[in-house]
């Protein structure tokens, strides 16, 4: 439930800008967001249910022009006329982590669960599990498709819908592979038996001086598992809740997935065998969500939290970028005030944008799932 208004003395300012936002997820969407804030000179407290740890996840599309221009991160610019790269998605996150936390504008909370937002003519807050109340000028959601906040933006369609197939991702290091030599230049997209396999080879942090010390990336589309989702409750009733490990996974599910193994060819094969044998693969249901609106308030929503698209479009982090660049410039100059009609703005610049993107990618689910 939406909190009613919280006496004036909850509203101790953490920042001494202009404006204050609070923002619940601090993955990358959270985390971008706070960096075009910032440059704004907009304090920022960001709230993250999770650890710094960096954890398990596949490759990245990044347009890394976009990415620098909005967050000043340069990590990712590319060397080609084509801005974009493929990054590991934990690298991505630890520049843009790294970023905030050198960044006196931004405050970072970590193992912080929020179980309640509120807002009234003055103010957001969102509050902890723990009782800390977090209050700002307005409140963005970046927490992905099972948003909180997403709930009190557009209660009439609270959930993403699955897309009906899995994503099974991994990366293992070059040099653990038996023909660790031969490595692909660019990334690959293959089909068989029904399935897609996209190969992404992600440079070390050696690559320049070692090129064997690489990464090699797989993200392989299977619909054909929908049983095993629901079986482990990473679907329920339409609704995706979590992605599946391979500690979660019975040995029969991953032996199946390394006989199917043998459809694809050097080095993808041996890269996916290498993930399976070490359990490092991640089963993420897909899910996907076009936005009826991105605002109410001073609710904002951003990323994942606002629009879901598949990872068949190639767009969704770049979306995200998007999302928090238009967010700034609306916001630039903002009194407190302001901040609602500036948030007005914002949705009428992204929404028919991540609308078409969502749409675009569910033509490829419904061919693909049936």
């Amino acid at each position: 439930m939406i909190s009613h208004q919280p006496t004036p003395s909850s509203f101790t300012p953490v920042h001494r800008s202009q404006l204050q936002a609070v923002i619940v997820g601090g993955s990358l969407a959270g985390l971008v967001s706070a960096l075009a804030l910032a440059r704004q000179d907009i304090g920022v407290t960001v709230l993250e249910r999770s650890n710094p740890t960096p954890r398990l996840g596949g490759g990245l599309g990044v347009d890394g022009a976009l990415l620098a221009r909005v967050t000043g991160v340069t990590r990712f610019v590319g060397n080609s006329p084509l801005s974009a790269i493929a990054a590991p998605w934990t690298a991505v996150r630890e520049a843009l982590r790294e970023a905030a936390e050198s960044d006196p504008r931004i405050e970072l909370h970590h193992d912080l669960h929020v179980s309640n937002v509120g807002q009234d003519a003055q103010h957001a807050w969102a509050e902890s599990e723990d009782g800390r109340r977090f209050a700002g000028d307005l409140l963005l959601g970046a927490d992905g498709h099972r948003s909180l906040l997403r709930q009190h933006v557009a209660p009439e369609r609270p959930n993403a819908d699955y897309a009906g197939y899995v994503i099974w991702l991994g990366m293992v290091d070059e040099a653990d592979l038996p023909d660790h030599g031969n490595r692909p230049t660019s990334w690959d997209m293959l089909d068989a038996d029904g399935d897609i396999l996209f190969g992404i080879p992600v440079p070390g942090p050696d690559a320049s001086t070692d090129p064997g010390r690489g990464r090699i990336g797989w993200a392989w589309y299977d619909a054909r598992r929908n049983d095993l989702l629901r079986q482990t409750g990473a679907v329920v009733d339409g609704v995706v809740q979590h992605s599946v490990r391979a500690r979660d996974l019975p040995d029969e599910t991953l032996a199946e997935l390394a006989n199917e193994a043998s459809r694809w060819p050097q080095p993808w094969r041996d890269a996916i065998l290498q993930s399976i044998a070490q359990r490092d693969v991640l089963g993420t249901p897909i899910a996907e969500y076009v936005p009826v609106r991105l605002i109410s308030g001073r609710f904002a929503l951003v990323g994942n939290a606002a629009h879901v698209p598949t990872p068949m479009t190639g767009q969704g982090f770049d979306a995200s970028v998007l999302d928090a660049e238009a967010l700034g410039r609306e916001l630039r100059h903002a009194g407190r005030d302001d901040v609602p009609s500036r948030l007005q703005r914002y949705e009428r610049v992204r929404l028919d944008d991540v609308q078409r993107l969502v749409r675009g990618g569910q033509r490829f689910s419904r061919a693909f799932a049936g």
